[in-house]
């Protein structure tokens, strides 16, 4: 007989810390991943997960495919992994999906905000040619673009004492470089055409607040 391989003996330990490293990681009850479970054609309780992750009930091949979906596991075979790198995939693996979904969320953020400037940029635009004075108050929001946001936002991560001139500072080097590239961040009144009205706009300075 040839030597025993002991590869294989440790996956159903492994399968157990396994699920519980993803379900932890992901913040996932014992009772939900049990209805997701259910969800997915088996007849899953609380009591059937802690039994699995207690090493105390196998679990079949459809059910590890069916847990791997349950907690967005790449691929089943991540769950019979030995139990620290699991624990360490589990971490990661959250750790990306959390990045992934708050960039969808900048990315919507930027686009409402983008949005709510041209809504700011069009209204002082007629404002302005039907002979309202619009200050500078009225297009602030004009002269910040969204990027300042994300700026802001990583100075204030890495310094609790960020004072605004550094980040003034910082944003400004960022847009030279935007501007530098061909690109232009700020919207400006100028830049705006309105169709159907007759010879061209009157050279606009927006009113300071103090009206001067």
């Amino acid at each position: 007989m040839g030597a025993r391989d002991d590869r294989f003996t440790g996956i159903d330990q492994n399968i157990a810390a396994g699920v519980r490293a993803y379900r932890e990681a992901a913040g996932v009850s014992q009772e939900e991943l049990a209805q997701r479970m259910s969800d997915r054609g088996f007849g899953f309780s609380q009591a059937t997960v802690w039994k699995i992750e207690s090493g105390q009930r196998p679990v079949k091949a459809s059910e590890l495919v069916a847990l791997a979906s349950s907690l967005d596991v790449l691929s089943p075979m991540d769950l019979t992994s030995e139990p620290g790198i699991a624990g360490h995939r589990a971490q990661m693996r959250q750790a990306v999906t959390r990045a992934y979904d708050a960039y969808g969320t900048l990315k919507a953020a930027a686009a409402d905000y983008i949005e709510a400037q041209y809504e700011v940029l069009v209204a002082a635009r007629h404002a302005h040619d039907d002979g309202v004075t619009v200050t500078e108050l009225d297009t602030s929001w004009l002269s910040t673009p969204p990027e300042e946001a994300v700026i802001q936002a990583r100075i204030e991560t890495y310094r609790a004492d960020a004072e605004v001139d550094h980040v003034s500072d910082e944003v400004g080097k960022v847009l030279a470089a935007l501007r530098t590239a061909g690109y232009e961040p700020l919207l400006r009144i100028e830049d705006i055409e309105i169709t159907g009205g007759g010879g061209s706009p009157r050279t606009w300075t927006p009113a300071r607040p103090d009206g001067t």
